[in-house]
């Protein structure tokens, strides 16, 4: 079959618990990239889990203070410095939307992931519901 290539999962799930966004068919691998934003509604905790399930490679993110929203990308300021670029936290207001997010670019996490058959991409959300989410697996899935 012909390689894949775009968003190869995504979820919009603000709920407590673990989701499976992505998972790699039988016989084929993935490189992706992960690029979420999750809005607070209360404190919550954040994680994306990659891999073999048991084993996975861990983003985690603590948005201990209510007001605090995480995502990956850019803020842009004079007081942010090259070291900041990757996963934010930081209040972007209101929802998800362009509207509302004040000198920001919610890009993909920069790393590579490479992915073999039955590897998964899980987000877990603890603590409380975020208030907004999105998440999304995006790369290319290709025969093994």
């Amino acid at each position: 079959m012909a390689a894949k290539i775009g968003i190869l999962g995504e979820s919009t799930s603000v709920s407590i618990g673990t989701i499976t966004v992505y998972t790699v068919p039988s016989d084929k691998a993935a490189r992706i990239r992960v690029l979420f934003a999750a809005e607070h509604s209360s404190n919550f905790n954040y994680a994306v889990l990659i891999g073999t399930p048991g084993s996975e490679t861990n983003i985690v993110r603590d948005a201990g203070s209510s007001g605090q929203d995480v995502f990956t990308g850019i803020i842009v300021a004079t007081t942010q410095s090259a070291k900041d670029v990757a996963i934010i936290e930081a209040d972007m207001g209101g929802s998800l939307t362009a509207a509302n997010v004040d000198r920001a670019s919610i890009l993909p996490f920069p790393a590579d992931f490479f992915l073999s058959d039955g590897d998964t991409v899980r987000v877990a959300i603890g603590g409380n519901d975020a208030g907004d989410h999105l998440v999304q697996v995006i790369g290319v899935e290709d025969d093994a």
